[in-house]
């Protein structure tokens, strides 16, 4: 008869995980002493395959629940001496390098975006490759205007569906056409993103750079409402409570349109005198031109809206007092741990 008493002996001696498997296999797998045992009970009596029966079932019992606490006695020692290893030690120095560094635009863009989320606008990205129609013809911009010639604009050699040549987005404004068909009406979205123009590059400019693209579509939407909602957004990224003034200017896009300058109050770090900054050109807005929100589906008798698109790079550099913006991208570190 299988003798379970020196298996359960053997199981208490054993230290390994291999181990345990070459013992499982010895007594309880399918060619081995137990499974052979029961199948010995053939050429027993009625009476003796009563008790032996008995006696084996019992048997089985006890060496898997020996096997299965065996099993996890061991898993969890192996688990611990495993994590034992890895073990990292804090007490070691700082490392003298840094991993990585936020870039001062990146900052400043989320800020700008978590700002513009608390007043309900839908953040949309967009692509930087664009057709023709949605950086020109669906923002009321005719082939025919200066501004797709390739002294402002960089052409790809790839091509849209019409055989036009596809470009680098030069303005933000190229989404309006696309949120205001992907979202419907009502709108308040925003487009923060890379614009790139073939540009001289100087202290302030540059052929590639960011720009925050807002538009508000409902109805009775007037000028006072963008007037407001900018300063509001002007004030919460800058920090500082802003004041504005809106000047007449052009852009085929909107109708009437405005330079939008703006000045705050300043203190004298010797003096403690607040004075007002001079007068900054920020960005431009203006009311939605009826073509566009025509281009988009909307009946712009029913609806109206605002669109104003800001440099964020300015800004920036308004926020940081930073004379050039080529900082920005000319990848020095000593800038940009600076901030």
């Amino acid at each position: 008869m299988f003798d379970y008493k020196w298996a359960l002996k053997e199981l208490e001696t054993i230290q390994t995980l291999e181990q345990l498997e070459e013992v499982f296999q010895k007594y309880l797998g399918k060619q081995w002493s137990l499974t052979l045992a029961f199948k010995e009970m053939a050429s027993l009596s009625p009476e003796e395959k009563k008790e032996a029966g008995k006696t084996l079932s019992e048997a089985k019992t006890l060496l898997n629940e020996a096997y299965e606490a065996k099993l996890q006695e061991l898993s969890i020692y192996q688990i611990n001496e495993s994590l034992n290893k890895d073990l990292v030690d804090f007490s070691l120095e700082k490392s003298p390098y840094n991993i990585w560094h936020r870039s001062l635009l990146a900052e400043v863009r989320r800020e700008a975006e978590e700002v513009c989320k608390s007043m309900w606008f839908i953040i949309e990205y967009g692509t930087d490759v664009v057709t023709k129609f949605e950086n020109f013809e669906s923002v009321n911009i005719p082939l025919s205007h200066p501004a797709t010639e390739m002294q402002d604009t960089i052409y790809l050699k790839e091509t849209d569906p019409r055989g036009e040549p596809l470009i680098l987005r030069t303005q933000t404004s190229s989404m309006q056409n696309f949120m205001i068909k992907k979202y419907g009406v009502p709108l308040k979205a925003v487009v923060p993103g890379k614009v790139y123009r073939y540009e001289n590059m100087d202290a302030t400019h540059d052929t590639m750079f960011y720009q925050l693209e807002g538009i508000v579509v409902d109805k009775w939407v007037t000028i006072a409402h963008a007037k407001h909602m900018i300063e509001k957004l002007l004030s919460a990224i800058l920090k500082k409570d802003v004041e504005t003034r809106m000047r007449p200017w052009y852009f085929p896009f909107v109708e009437p349109w405005f330079e939008i300058d703006a000045r705050y109050e300043i203190t004298d770090p010797k003096t403690g005198k607040k004075t007002m900054s001079k007068w900054m050109e920020l960005l431009g807005a203006g009311m939605i031109h009826p073509k566009v929100l025509e281009m988009a589906g909307v009946d712009p008798k029913e609806y109206s809206g605002f669109a104003f698109g800001m440099g964020l790079s300015r800004l920036a550099a308004v926020r940081y007092g930073i004379k050039d913006i080529r900082y920005f991208t000319n990848g020095d570190l000593r800038f940009a741990q600076s901030f």
